[in-house]
């Protein structure tokens, strides 16, 4: 570096002290003037250059700290302070007046130390309001548990203004703001339990939790009274169930005990009823099934009896009553459809082989009917086979007429010639008769001789020639 180069550079070395420095120096006085009318040449005291810069260094310092001081004050003023923490609030503030007035007399050094105690008192005071904050939130709780509404509302604004966007704070807020209604549907709530009046007061505890979900002496107040009203209604519901049960009222019975059986899954009590539920509807409905299969007994009506007892042992195989029972009504069934098939059908007794069983048939009933059973339906049974019998036997007188020309067959019987007309007897049944003649087409003729009825004449000629 050449010599006008370092010559430049203390040229703007000056310059920068002279820019910087001498304003200030001229700002802050470094002596005061001091009327004296004897002293006419006051003595001005000098400061060297380094004492100026240590002066300056001091004054920045002192204001850089106000700067914190001011910043730190005014958050704790907005958060509150003077609620929480007045006595050091206050004492910081007059540190801070000290100082002031010590930075004014330009006591700079003096005035840092007093404005570090202010500022140390602030930060103390900034440090405990998160303590402050708990401390406001669990005393606030505490005050709504015990229904002091002032106290809650009081620790809720401290807990609000120390930190509004707090979540527990704002929770705080908006409950003790609520407690006033809390407590009144509280009380109406217990009221109303005191007085037996249960549906009322659990209301009432509904509606305070909806005003404040978490307030504890309602929350354990209503699970009792829900408690006392489950039971009361599970009580009642079984009282109803056996009630219906007594009467043979099954259904209704069974509704009410699984009305009950929603209220309370644990109860055994119910799970034994509807067991002794089932028991008892189903020897009911055994009685009924036997008084009922007695009385078509007693109607005769021997089939539908039968079924009843099948059904009875399908429902308990274990009983004995229907399976005795069901013996003589599978006899009597059976009986009964072999009489109404030859009753309904008279004609197939010309069948020798049916003509035999229906006469074992007979046999059957009436040795039922020498037991001492015999009935109406019995006796008009014996009579009508009896006279199907008779009657099937009995020949009947049927007039044959022709042409005198015409050969006639009565098929499986006789060959009855040629005749104009003739008589011949024969029993009930069906019969076949045939017509021949030279030169003529043959006729078949078909005939049924009913029991007990006149038949027509029967005409049989050959008039179709071939």
């Amino acid at each position: 570096m050449n010599k006008k180069q370092i010559t430049l550079l203390m040229l703007m070395s000056i310059s920068v002290t002279i820019a910087f420095v001498l304003p200030k120096v001229i700002d802050d006085p470094l002596f005061t003037i001091k009327e004296n009318p004897i002293e006419s040449n006051p003595q001005v005291p000098k400061l060297t250059p380094s004492q100026l810069a240590e002066k300056q260094k001091y004054r920045l310092t002192s204001q850089e700290l106000l700067a914190q001081i001011i910043t730190m004050r005014d958050s704790l003023d907005a958060r509150g302070v003077r609620k929480w923490g007045q006595f050091n609030f206050l004492e910081s503030l007059n540190l801070i007046e000290i100082g002031d007035q010590l930075y004014l007399d330009t006591k700079y050094q003096q005035a840092i130390a007093q404005y570090i105690l202010a500022l140390e008192k602030l930060r103390a005071l900034e440090s405990s309001a998160g303590a402050t904050l708990e401390a406001s939130i669990k005393s606030g709780l505490k005050s709504i548990l015990q229904g002091d509404v002032y106290k809650a509302q009081e620790y809720a604004q401290t807990a609000i203004k120390i930190a509004p966007e707090n979540p527990q704070a704002t929770l705080l807020l908006g409950r003790s703001e609520s407690l006033p209604k809390v407590l009144m549907h509280f009380r109406d709530a217990t009221a109303h339990q005191n007085s037996g009046e249960l549906d009322l007061a659990k209301r009432q505890y509904q509606l305070a939790l909806a005003l404040d979900d978490n307030f504890l002496p309602a929350k354990t107040a209503l699970k009792k009274v829900t408690k006392t009203l489950l039971d009361r209604d599970f009580q009642s519901l079984m009282s109803l169930g056996w009630d219906k049960l007594e009467k043979n009222q099954f259904q209704s019975a069974r509704n009410a005990f699984i009305s009950a059986k929603t209220l309370d899954k644990s109860k055994i009590s119910v799970d034994k009823a509807l067991l002794q539920l089932e028991t008892r509807k189903q020897q009911f409905e055994i009685t009924k099934k036997m008084e009922r299969a007695s009385k078509l007994e007693l109607d005769e009506k021997w089939a539908q009896a039968l079924q009843v007892y099948n059904d009875l042992i399908q429902l308990d195989g274990t009983l004995v009553q229907p399976r005795v029972k069901k013996i003589n009504a599978s006899i009597r069934s059976d009986l009964d459809r072999q009489t109404d098939a030859i009753l309904s059908t008279p004609l197939a007794l010309a069948d020798k082989k049916t003509y035999k069983e229906a006469k074992v048939l007979l046999d059957n009933l009436l040795g039922i009917a020498s037991n001492d059973v015999e009935t109406s339906k019995l006796s008009r049974q014996i009579r009508d086979l009896e006279k199907l019998l008779e009657q099937s036997q009995t020949a009947t007188e049927v007039i044959l007429q022709s042409d005198g020309q015409t050969e006639v067959t009565l098929l499986r019987v006789s060959h009855l010639g040629v005749f104009a007309r003739k008589t011949v007897s024969l029993r009930p049944g069906k019969y076949s008769i045939l017509g021949a003649r030279t030169g003529f087409r043959d006729v078949l003729i078909e005939f049924t001789v009913d029991i007990g009825s006149n038949n027509v004449p029967i005409d049989v000629r050959c008039s179709e020639t071939i």
